[in-house]
């Protein structure tokens, strides 16, 4: 009888069977957890983005403030333009922008120079 055709001892068979499963395992173990990830790294993406509403948001107000306390400034200064300087030697506080943006004024309008306005 020829080597081909011999059969294999029951052993070996078994052997492989179990070496087929644990490539499988493995392969699936590989595969969901690449998409773990890829989940993870689109919850800490949404996490950025949801940070830069939020100091967006607060630059925004911070800048409706500032425009609010111009005009009660400029109940006792009517005919003089508002700046930083004048609102601060009133007391006034003025806040800053949450992500380091510089105020300026463009009329009676706040503008900040990382979010417009």
């Amino acid at each position: 009888m020829h080597s081909y055709l011999r059969r294999r001892p029951a052993g070996q068979r078994g052997f492989t069977f179990v070496a087929v499963l644990l490539a499988l395992l493995i392969a699936a173990a590989l595969y969901f957890g690449y998409f773990r990830m890829q989940s993870a790294m689109s919850e800490r993406s949404a996490g950025v983005s949801a940070l830069n509403t939020a100091r967006a948001v607060a630059c925004r107000t911070n800048r409706q403030n500032i425009e609010r306390d111009v005009a009660m400034w400029s109940v006792n200064h009517p005919d003089e333009r508002p700046s930083f300087a004048a609102l601060e030697a009133e007391g006034i506080h003025i806040p800053a922008c949450p992500e380091g943006g510089r105020y300026e004024f463009v009329g009676r309008t706040v503008h900040c120079s990382v979010h417009g306005g």
